[in-house]
């Protein structure tokens, strides 16, 4: 049914729908149309809506009353999660569909919670109120428009012929108790070119009959007007059989009439001149056919995609080249008439599906299903990395209709994007370990110790758990350095920084370069106890690794002076004064002689 919005004479006759709305007859008219209607007063509160509009909301249906502001029901359907575009933008979305509803402009597309597509179209009409019209345009969202025009004209074309014509646009009418009309279309304006400026709300069916017979388009002589009039009348309210009526332009319009339960009139007029031409011109009938046949047949051919379509018992009734070559390797089995399965199957038997290669029959069997069975899109890959995106619905009649497009580039643009990602993250992982990493020693910094030590005292602080910390200094590093160089400076602090590493052995602690020829080793859920342990296994195992050092006042080898303390209550501050205590304690190890351990 065209939108009302678009034609004038409808939009003229909202006042008088509005005075119908609340009549039984109304609503089951609107009910049976195939989309949402909805009518809004100029306080934008709800005064009529259809089934197919109450539909769209689902388990919150009952809330959509006579009197309801449109505001309050937008927020309902959101709180309701009815709006999935809406999702985390909840507040931000309704302001901006209330302006729009406000100023009503481009028809608005909306998904549905299904997955499916509406096409929301708003008029504000002259006396401030608001007709809306909600229709489901899914298909044309999933198919692109070329193959779309396509397969209209196939319907157009095919027996599917006379599906086509009763698809056509009908001229609508709508009558009140006196024979007034109320509301009409802007296809019956088109039927009626000659007298469309009365086909206006308040125009009574007599006025509109003398008219149209005036100019010939009745082809009924003047003296029986009258009594053709009156025996119309009486019909329109007989709930009659169609009627099929010559115009004077050579014309003839196939009529349905059917009373309202308020005395009205519901009318639908429908262009069947091509019928009635092809019952009695067959010939010309099947030539027309034939040219359309051939016309679709081009059209398909014309398409950039793949094009296949199999009837009820899936067997092949028409695919075009683009198809073929898509399938390269199935090809010869495409023949009219062929079965899909054994189409598939030559195809399988010939390396054609490297998805199925890990189990051919699962692969087989799972693709039979979606094929009688299809539902959302599915991407197939081909030999030589090639990827199709298979689209397929089923026909009226039980067919499948199906597309194949080639989305190669596409796939293979994701996954140079996917190895592109991995390096990324690969990369990343590598550089924020190399931030946390000493360059010198490949134990972890300074940095990543502060925020360890961070980390950790904040369990302390929650949990009251014990934490341990040893700051360790190379005693005389500089006349180390004098002695033997900076080159092997940096060595012995390698070493040191491998014997201290080894001598922490659990995964929860962390040895850290703390800065020039200092260490600290950060130990979690450790008491006092333990870190001594700890710290008398790297003095020992320093001694045992016997690094000359000449120069030493303390030892002919290289020593170790180490401060330890553990976090307790009473440490000042927060994490700064289990340092200070270790700093201190280190002091004390320096202090007395060096090449020793000394706990806060």
């Amino acid at each position: 049914m065209p939108a009302l919005p678009e034609n004038p004479s409808v939009s003229a006759a909202v006042p008088a729908v509005q005075e119908l709305a609340g009549a039984t007859a109304w609503r089951e008219l609107i009910d049976h149309l195939a989309c949402g209607i909805a009518v809004f007063d100029a306080q934008d509160r709800l005064v009529v809506c259809n089934e197919d509009f109450r539909r769209l909301y689902g388990a919150m249906a009952a809330e959509i009353v006579p009197g309801r502001r449109f505001e309050e029901i937008l927020r309902s359907a959101v709180e309701h999660g009815l709006i999935p575009e809406a999702a985390g933008r909840e507040e931000s979305w309704i302001q901006q569909r209330l302006r729009a509803h406000a100023q009503p402009g481009a028809p608005i597309m909306r998904r549905t919670p299904d997955g499916r597509w509406r096409r929301i179209t708003e008029s504000r009409l002259p006396d401030g109120s608001l007709l809306a019209f909600s229709v489901d345009v899914t298909e044309v969202v999933d198919k692109a428009e070329q193959l779309d025009a396509a397969l209209r004209s196939a319907k157009v074309a095919t027996e599917r012929l006379e599906d086509a014509v009763e698809a056509l646009p009908a001229g609508f009418e709508l009558w009140d108790a006196d024979d007034r009309l109320v509301a009409s279309n802007s296809t019956l304006h088109r039927m009626y070119p000659e007298i469309a400026q009365l086909l206006v709300p308040g125009s009574s069916w007599e006025q509109l009959v003398r008219a149209n017979h005036a100019i010939g388009a009745l082809a009924l002589p003047t003296e029986e007007l009258g009594s053709y009039i009156a025996r119309r009348r009486i019909e329109r309210r007989a709930r009659s059989e169609p009627a099929e009526h010559a115009t004077g332009d050579g014309r003839w319009i196939r009529t349905i009439e059917q009373p309202t339960r308020d005395g009205g009139l519901v009318g639908i007029r429908i262009d069947i001149t091509e019928l009635r031409n092809q019952r009695t011109a067959a010939e010309e009938a099947r030539r027309n056919a034939e040219a359309t046949q051939q016309r679709l047949t081009d059209a398909i051919e014309a398409l950039p995609d793949g094009f296949a379509l199999y009837d009820a018992e899936d067997r092949l009734v028409v695919c075009n080249a683009r198809y073929r070559d898509l399938y390269r390797e199935s090809a010869p089995a495409m023949t009219l008439g062929a079965r899909f399965e054994d189409i598939l199957r030559y195809g399988l038997e010939r390396g054609q599906y490297p998805q199925a290669a890990s189990d051919p029959q699962a692969w087989l069997f799972a693709r039979l299903q979606r094929h009688r069975n299809p539902g959302a899109p599915e991407i197939q890959q081909l030999p030589g990395n090639r990827w199709l995106r298979i689209d397929e619905r089923l026909t009226r009649d039980g067919g499948v209709a199906g597309v194949r497009a080639d989305v190669t580039e596409l796939v293979r643009r994701e996954q140079q994007l996917v190895e592109l990602n991995a390096k990324l993250d690969e990369a990343r992982a590598r550089l924020e370990e190399l931030s946390d990493t000493d360059a010198l020693t490949a134990i972890a910094n300074r940095r990543h110790f502060d925020r360890r030590l961070a980390e950790e005292w904040s369990r302390v602080v929650r949990h009251e758990t014990p934490l341990a910390l040893l700051l360790i200094d190379v005693d005389h590093f500089k006349l180390y350095n004098d002695a033997y160089g900076h080159q092997a400076g940096d060595e012995c602090l390698r070493q040191v920084a491998g014997l201290l590493a080894g001598c922490a052995r659990r995964a929860t602690d962390l040895v850290a370069r703390y800065g020039g020829e200092e260490f600290a080793i950060l130990m979690p859920h450790t008491d006092r106890d333990a870190a001594a342990i700890l710290a008398t296994r790297c003095l020992a195992a320093l001694d045992a690794a016997g690094i000359a050092h000449r120069t030493s006042p303390v030892a002919d080898h290289l020593t170790l002076s180490i401060g330890g303390a553990v976090a307790r209550s009473g440490l000042a501050g927060e994490h700064e004064g289990l340092l200070r205590a270790a700093d201190q304690a280190l002091y004390r190890a320096k202090a007395a002689g060096r090449h020793r351990a000394e706990f806060d």
